[in-house]
């Protein structure tokens, strides 16, 4: 038997498989970071749905005055919002105090 150890030849167009494949796995890793929900938007949903709860829960017993329960809800949209703007509002506005300035 030969001691000589047999070479594979990379053809070209697997190399570019493989480097495709690779940037389709960075672009995947990308588009999930950009899909993903802003914390500060998700606690405040979730504190909102507690509260709204809450509100309701007294409310159905009798524990609360109508007047008190349009302010809670009034706050409970102001608090809703707020979620929406901090998920949608933010992003995309490039003429911002931290945004590029153009000259």
């Amino acid at each position: 038997m030969s001691g000589k150890k047999h070479k594979k030849r990379h053809s070209a167009s697997a190399e570019a498989v493989k480097r495709q494949a690779v940037q389709d796995q960075i672009a995947d890793q990308k588009d999930k970071e950009r899909k993903r929900m802003d914390p500060a938007a998700r606690l405040l949903l979730l504190g909102d749905l507690v509260f709204l709860a809450f509100l309701s829960i007294l409310d159905r017993n009798g524990l609360l005055s109508p007047t008190l329960n349009a302010a809670g809800t009034g706050l409970g949209i102001v608090l809703l919002a707020a979620a929406l703007y901090f998920q949608f509002g933010k992003k995309g506005r490039g003429g911002g105090p931290s945004g590029p300035r153009l000259k």
